[in-house]
């Protein structure tokens, strides 16, 4: 993000002077001996027990309605002193959660909702937004799960590559994950310093009446800014609960390339560009995580195409896994060498967690390779979905959990069967036969491993729930 006062100098102005040019004291935070507060916005000075952020000229409050901001001080480095944005923060985010507390919903988090989502700031001649999605989904979802299982699939980020936030356009709260070891969560400040954990709270809190908006940005560091637009709230009736996607337009940029204002002039030099110049963006498109490391590879790039049917596959494929946001699923290695060297020892997994595979270096990055890994714990209530529908616990249903995998978890008995059906069913038996023989290689037991997969058809019910 641009420092504030380089724009002005940019501009031929001079740079505005600030609370502490003009020896304004703070009236809440304490600054470190020997630091007069000059790299603070002036909201800092001001007292957070009353403070009111306010709208843009959209209407809109973002980051808290705070000037987010990186700001480096050696004066309180290694914990000598709590930093001052963080005083700051600590009251804004208590007050926001006794307000949270008290939320009343009137029923909405029962209702399932049709959103639009698009990146902001590129528009087509029409002014109409380049790329964009319409979905359908519950509004009880935990937040996590909306972004990890509906969001990133649905736009075509890659889950937890990057970090991200959703942002209450009403007051500015931010919400993202509480624990994530993304690369780009060093640019926390530059988003917004603080924001409430998104796995304990659900979308129906960021929203009231149709006609809300709603932000999310996806990548600290690039920073791709997206708004959610509520088109139409379903009354609860009328609500299934189930994740639903409808339309959209528009390829999903390539990770890594900058954000949205660098991308929109990469697509005016695409449509403006001769052929030699097309090629070069396609490729470098097409040579990102989200389609080259972690995606389904594509022929070809055609930046205004939608792939509705790869979109539903990339959702249903998200919903029937566990939470990736929890994991640290996308990951460097450390050190940056080939799987040979660095994978055939892993000790640096998690508990509950398995290696999956490496992905070669993907170009974009310089250097390194991706190691990708895989929960082997179900997901919490608070977050969990329905791995046929994507309805939500958080939705007054009580889900069960598949006796088999011990992962997977279903709203009722007719979406496990029709799930076991179209994919479980081979992802639970391949699970079943590694609890198996993880079970008879501490007996000894080398029995074949065939005869568990007899035993899982004999021994599994499809209705078994519990």
């Amino acid at each position: 993000m641009m420092d504030p006062n380089s724009l002005y100098r940019a501009h031929g102005m001079v740079p505005p002077r600030t609370a502490a040019q003009r020896g304004l004291q703070p009236k809440f935070v304490k600054f470190a001996p020997g630091d007069r507060g000059d790299h603070l916005p002036d909201i800092f000075f001001e007292d957070p027990r009353v403070h009111k952020p306010k709208p843009g000229p959209l209407g809109q409050i973002h980051a808290w309605g705070l000037l987010p901001q990186m700001t480096t001080q050696s004066l309180y480095a290694f914990g000598r002193h709590v930093r001052p944005e963080r005083q700051f923060m600590e009251v804004i985010i208590d007050r926001k959660k006794k307000e949270l507390k008290k939320h009343d919903f009137n029923g909405l988090e029962k209702c399932d909702v049709i959103c639009k989502i698009f990146l902001t700031g590129m528009l087509d001649k029409h002014g109409n937004p380049r790329i964009w999605r319409r979905f359908k989904v519950s509004a009880g979802i935990s937040l996590q799960a909306l972004q990890d299982k509906v969001v990133a699939p649905l736009m075509g980020w890659v889950r937890n590559l990057h970090c991200y936030t959703f942002t209450d356009f009403r007051d500015g709260a931010l919400f993202g994950p509480e624990h994530s070891s993304s690369i780009d969560v060093a640019h926390k400040a530059q988003v917004g310093y603080e924001y409430l954990p998104d796995d304990r709270y659900k979308f129906a809190h960021l929203f009231s009446k149709e006609g809300d908006e709603v932000g999310y940005l996806y990548d600290f560091g690039d920073k791709w800014f997206h708004q959610i637009n509520i088109e139409k709230i379903i009354p609860p009736e009328q609500s299934t609960g189930a994740v639903e996607v409808l339309e959209g337009k528009g390829m999903c940029p390539g990770e890594n390339m900058k954000g949205c204002l660098n991308y929109i002039d990469t697509l005016e030099d695409y449509d403006k560009g001769n052929t030699s110049k097309r090629a070069q963006i396609a490729l470098q498109v097409l040579q990102s995580p989200n389609y080259k490391s972690f995606g389904k590879p594509i022929a070809q790039f055609d930046p205004s195409s939608f792939d509705l049917v790869a979109t539903k596959a990339r959702v249903a494929e998200a919903l029937n896994t566990t939470n990736s946001v929890r994991t640290g699923a996308k990951q460097f290695t450390v050190p940056f060498v080939p799987q040979s060297q660095a994978f055939h020892n892993q000790t640096w997994l998690r508990d509950n967690v398995s290696f999956v595979m490496q992905h070669d270096d993907d170009d974009t990055t310089g250097a390194g390779h991706w190691r990708e890994t895989m929960s082997e714990t179900k997901d919490k209530l608070r977050v969990a979905v329905c791995a046929a529908c994507g309805k939500p616990a958080s939705a007054g249903v009580d889900l069960k959990t598949c006796s088999g995998c011990r992962k997977v978890m279903y709203c009722s008995v007719a979406h496990q069967k029709d799930h076991w059906k179209v994919l479980h069913k081979k992802q639970c038996t391949k699970e079943f036969l590694k609890q198996k023989e993880a079970s008879q290689a501490d007996r000894k037991d080398q029995s074949h491993p065939a005869a568990a997969i007899d035993v899982l058809a004999r021994s599994l019910k499809l209705d078994d729930l519990d």
